[in-house]
C-alpha cells in the first residue's frame, strides 16, 4: 500500500557500511566543459523522461515514480528495457524506514539525468542515471548527503518491481496478446553478491540488479511494489506479471560527507551470461562509464556546431542532437516474423540477424523501426553529422524489406526490436511513400558522405522497389501510385497526394544513382516517368476553388462503403479533405512557383495552421468535415522545408513553423523535442497511456534541416567532388554561422552576413580539391552592383530560382574562400 512503512526482513549476512566523502555522479558528469543541461521543478508528476543507450533505457515519471505508462501495451512501455525485452516496472528508495518523497528538481544532461529530493532529517538525496553505449544495462546513482554536524547512521532501502516481457506482441494481438503470452517471474537473491535475478521459466529471458555496495538484508516476493498506489498497481498489472525484491542497507555517514550507491539493471533475451557479464562490467567503474557517455554526447555538440540569432532554434538545434543520439537503439539475435498487422505469430522466423541498429521513432511508444520515420530523421541526422546512424538504420530496414518482401523492394513499415513486422509486406496496402522515401534518403546519404560503396550496396534494392511503386502499384497505369500513405485515415481516394511528390523525388534520386554507376537505361527510366509525372502534375492534382492540389484522387470503387459527405463518388474525381499533406508537393519541389505560392499561402490560413502549427486535418476537412486539430511535429517540419523551398522564410513562413517545433523542447522532459504540440484536439498531459511521445526524432527535421540545407545553403554532391554554399538569410537575421560540418572526408564552416545591402558568405575548410559554387539568394528587386571573391571582383551569374535571386560564382575549394556581393 502506499505510503507504507519499510518493513526490512534481514536475509543477506548483515553489514555496516562506513562511508566516506567520494566524487558524485553530478561532479564526474561535469568534469569536461561544453555540455548541455535543462531543468524544471514544475509539475514533474505530469512528466515522462529517458536515460538511454542504444541497447537499454529507462522511462519514468520525472518525479522518481513508475507510473504506468504506454498504449502499445497499456501501461508496460515506461520502466527498464533493454532491446528487445522489457525488464522492470520500475524501482523506489527509502530513507529510514520511509519512502523517498516526490523529487522537486529534474535535469536533463549531456547523456544523463539527474533528480533533486527535498531535504529530509538532514539528509540530502541525489539520484543519476545513464545508459552506457553498447551495454544491455541501465546505471542508477543515488548520493546521499549528511548536512549535519555529526556522523550519523542512515538505513537505505529499496524495492524492485520486475516485469519480463516482450516489445511484441501488443494489447490487441492475436492469437495472444500481450498478457497472455507474458508468463508468471520469478525471482532469485545472491546472498554473497546481492545480485537479484528475475527469470521468465520457458524464455530464455532474465533480469539482474546488482549494487557497487553489496545490501546488508534482502528478500524476494511478489508484494514488493515500493510506494505504488493500489491504482498504480492495477494499472501495471493489467498485462504485467511480475514479481518483487526489497533490499536494504546499514550506512554510516560522516558529518558534512557523502556517499553514493550504484545501482545497476541488466537484461538479455538471448542468455544469462550476457546479462550477468553487463552488470558486472558497469559496476566496475560506473563513474568512468558515466563520464565516457558524457564525452560521446559531447562530441556530438561539437559537431554541426551552430550559431543562430534565434536562441530557442539553437536550443531546439542542439537538443535535437542528443534526442537522436537518445533514439538510436541496437538489438541483437533479431529473429524476422511477419506478423499481418497482429494477426498471427509464426512459430519460426522468416530470417535471424546477429545485430541490426536504427534510429527508433519515439519514446516511449516507438522504440522501433519504421521506413518512414528514418527517412524523415535522415536529414537530421546527415546535418548534424551522425551519419552512421542514418546509415545503419538504411541497411536495416533494407535488410529486413528483403527478408520479408522478397525482390519487390517494397520498404517495411513498422519492426519491434524482437523482430516483428507488423505492417508493410507485399500484401498489404503500404506504406508506399516509404517504399519512394527510402530511394530518397539514400540518395541524400551518399550525396553528403560521397561513399559509393554504401549507394552500391543500395542500389538494386531503390531500383526494384521503385520499378514495384511505378507498376504493380499503380494499377491503372496513370502514374499515380495507389496505396496507403502518411495520412492513415479512411475515406481518401487510392491515390495520394504525398505518394506521388515522394515518388517524383525518389525517381530523380535514382537517376543520379543511376547515371553515376553507368546503368543508363535505368538513368533514362527514371528521368522519363519523373518527367511524365511532373508535365501531368498540375493538370492532374491542382484544384483551382480551393488553391491547393487535391490530397487524393479517385479510382473505380474508392469510396463504397465509406461514411461522409467528402468521400470519393465517381473515379478520377479530385478529393480535397484538407489534411497535412498537402504541403508535400512543395517540400519535394514538385510544386511549379505560381502554384505553391498559392498553395502555401492557404496552408498558413488558420483553416490549416492553429496557434502551435499546422493541423493534422484543417478545420471542416476530412470525410466527415470534423477535422483533425491535432498538431504533429513533422507536419511543422515539413512546412518549414516546403516554405525554405520557395524563398519564404519569413517570420510568418518557415521561421514560424520551425520556432513552434522549437517552443516544444520542455514541454515535457527539458531538452526533448516532441510528437504532438498542445492543440484543440490534443492535450499533452492526459493519462500517461493515452499520451504521445515526449521524444520525436523526427522532430529535428524542422529545426535543423531548414538551417543547414536552406538558410546557409549548403549543398554537397560528395561523388562529384562538388559542393555549392547557396545562403538565403531570414529578412529578420542579420546572419548564421556553422562549424565542423561534415562534407564528404571534411569538417567545414560556413558563414553568412547581410548588411546594408552587403552579402557575405565565408567557407573555410571545405574538402580540398573539389568544385565550389559560392553565392546568396537576394531578395526581390535587388540589383547586383559588385562581386568580389577574395578581395577580388569575379565573374557571376545570375538565376531565377524557386528561392529568388540567386547570385553565384564558381571557383575551387581551398582553406578560405569568401564571397562578397554588394547590391544597388
Amino acid at each position: 500500500m502506499k505510503g507504507q512503512p519499510v518493513v526490512w526482513t534481514a536475509v543477506v549476512t548483515a553489514l555496516v557500511l562506513t562511508v566516506t566523502g567520494t566524487v558524485s555522479p553530478a561532479a564526474a558528469a561535469s568534469g569536461e566543459k561544453g555540455g548541455l543541461e535543462r531543468s524544471t521543478s514544475e509539475k514533474l508528476e505530469d512528466k515522462r523522461y529517458i536515460a538511454a543507450g542504444d541497447r537499454a533505457y529507462v522511462v519514468g515519471a520525472a518525479d522518481g515514480g513508475f507510473p504506468p505508462m504506454g498504449w502499445h501495451i497499456r501501461g508496460e512501455m515506461g520502466g527498464v528495457w533493454a532491446h528487445p525485452i522489457k525488464l522492470l516496472d520500475g524501482y523506489w528508495f527509502s530513507l529510514n524506514g520511509h519512502w523517498l518523497p516526490k523529487a522537486d528538481k529534474f535535469t536533463t544532461g549531456t547523456g544523463y539525468t539527474r533528480m533533486e529530493y527535498p531535504e529530509v532529517e538532514g539528509l540530502k538525496v541525489e539520484r543519476m542515471a545513464f545508459a552506457p553505449t553498447d551495454q544491455p544495462v541501465v546505471l542508477t546513482g543515488l548520493t546521499i548527503e549528511n548536512t549535519g554536524e555529526k556522523n550519523r547512521s542512515v538505513r537505505f532501502g529499496m524495492d524492485l518491481r520486475s516485469e519480463l516481457m516482450a516489445s511484441y506482441p501488443w494489447g490487441w494481438s492475436e492469437p495472444k496478446d500481450a498478457g497472455e503470452f507474458n508468463g508468471k517471474d520469478e525471482a532469485s537473491l545472491d546472498a554473497d553478491s546481492g545480485i537479484v535475478t528475475f527469470r521468465e521459466p520457458g524464455k530464455d529471458w532474465v533480469a539482474k540488479a546488482g549494487f557497487n555496495l553489496p545490501p546488508s538484508s534482502g528478500k524476494t516476493g511478489d508484494d514488493y511494489w515500493g510506494p505504488a498506489s493500489d491504482e498504480e498497481q492495477e494499472g501495471h498489472n493489467e498485462f504485467g506479471n511480475g514479481t518483487g525484491a526489497r533490499l536494504g542497507w546499514e550506512l554510516e555517514l560522516p558529518a558534512d560527507g557523502s556517499k553514493t550507491v550504484w545501482f545497476a539493471v541488466a537484461g538479455s533475451h538471448t542468455s544469462e551470461k550476457e546479462a550477468d557479464q553487463a552488470l558486472r562490467r558497469s559496476l566496475k567503474d560506473p563513474e568512468s562509464l558515466l563520464k565516457k557517455k558524457v564525452a560521446e554526447y559531447r562530441r556530438l555538440l561539437e559537431r554541426t556546431e551552430v550559431q543562430l540569432p534565434d536562441r530557442k532554434l539553437k536550443e531546439a538545434f542542439d537538443w535535437g542532437k542528443l534526442n537522436m543520439a537518445d533514439l538510436k537503439i541496437t538489438a541483437r539475435d533479431v529473429q524476422v516474423r511477419d506478423v499481418k498487422e497482429g494477426k498471427v505469430y509464426p512459430d519460426r522466423p522468416t530470417a535471424t540477424f546477429p545485430e541490426l541498429t536504427g534510429i527508433g521513432a519515439g519514446f516511449p511508444d516507438y522504440p522501433w523501426l519504421f521506413g518512414t520515420d528514418g527517412a524523415y530523421t535522415a536529414y537530421p541526422l546527415i546535418a548534424s553529422g551522425q551519419w552512421d546512424t542514418a546509415m545503419e538504420h538504411l541497411r536495416s530496414i533494407r535488410d529486413v524489406s528483403r527478408a520479408i518482401n522478397g525482390d519487390t523492394g517494397k520498404v517495411i513499415h513498422e519492426m519491434t526490436m524482437d523482430g516483428s513486422v507488423y505492417f508493410g509486406t507485399n500484401e498489404q496496402a503500404g506504406n508506399t511513400n516509404e517504399t519512394a522515401q527510402f530511394a530518397t534518403a539514400v540518395d541524400l546519404v551518399w550525396r553528403w558522405t560521397g561513399e559509393d560503396a554504401f549507394m552500391d550496396d543500395m542500389y538494386d534494392f531503390v531500383k526494384d522497389g521503385l520499378r514495384t511503386v511505378t507498376s504493380d502499384l499503380d494499377s491503372d497505369g496513370d502514374s499515380w501510385p495507389e496505396g496507403l500513405g502518411m495520412v492513415e485515415r479512411p475515406g481518401m481516394g487510392s491515390e495520394k497526394l504525398d505518394v506521388t511528390a515522394y515518388t517524383w523525388q525518389a525517381l530523380k534520386a535514382l537517376e543520379r544513382m543511376a547515371e553515376s554507376k553507368g546503368d543508363g537505361e535505368t538513368a533514362r527510366w527514371a528521368r522519363e516517368k519523373a518527367g511524365f509525372m511532373a508535365g501531368r502534375f498540375v493538370s492532374g492534382w491542382w484544384m483551382e476553388e480551393e488553391s491547393l492540389f487535391a490530397d487524393s484522387l479517385c479510382n473505380e470503387g474508392d469510396g463504397e462503403g465509406e461514411e461522409g459527405s467528402n468521400v470519393c463518388m465517381e473515379e478520377k474525381e479530385k478529393l480535397q479533405q484538407r489534411h497535412w499533406i498537402n504541403a508535400v508537393p512543395m517540400e519535394t519541389g514538385m510544386a511549379p512557383d505560381e502554384r505553391a505560392e498559392q498553395a502555401l499561402e492557404r496552408l498558413e490560413s488558420d483553416t490549416f495552421t492553429g496557434p502551435t502549427g499546422l493541423f493534422h486535418t484543417g478545420k471542416g476537412g476530412g470525410p466527415e468535415g470534423e477535422g483533425e486539430l491535432k498538431v504533429w511535429s513533422l507536419p511543422n517540419s515539413v512546412m518549414a522545408h516546403a516554405e525554405a523551398n520557395y524563398g519564404r522564410l519569413g517570420e510568418d513562413q518557415a521561421l514560424k513553423y520551425m520556432d513552434l517545433i522549437a517552443s516544444e523542447l520542455d514541454m515535457e522532459m527539458p531538452g526533448a523535442l516532441t510528437e504532438i504540440a498542445p492543440s484543440p484536439d490534443y492535450d499533452p498531459f492526459v493519462d500517461f497511456r493515452e499520451r504521445a511521445m515526449f521524444m520525436q526524432a523526427w522532430s529535428s527535421y524542422g529545426t535543423q534541416w531548414p538551417v543547414i540545407h536552406h538558410f546557409l545553403g549548403v549543398r554537397p554532391d560528395a561523388p562529384a567532388r562538388e559542393v555549392a554554399v547557396l545562403p538565403d538569410i531570414p529578412d529578420s537575421w542579420p546572419g548564421l554561422s556553422v562549424r565542423k560540418l561534415r562534407v564528404g572526408k571534411a569538417e567545414m564552416a560556413v558563414s553568412a552576413e547581410k548588411s546594408n545591402g552587403r552579402y557575405l558568405t565565408r567557407v573555410e575548410e571545405a574538402p580540398a580539391g573539389w568544385k565550389m559554387t559560392l553565392g546568396h539568394v537576394l531578395p526581390a528587386g535587388a540589383e547586383v552592383k559588385t562581386v568580389k571573391l577574395n578581395g577580388r571582383e569575379a565573374d557571376y551569374v545570375v538565376n531565377e530560382t524557386s528561392r529568388g535571386r540567386e547570385v553565384t560564382v564558381d571557383t575551387r575549394t581551398g582553406r578560405v574562400q569568401t564571397l562578397e556581393i554588394i547590391t544597388k
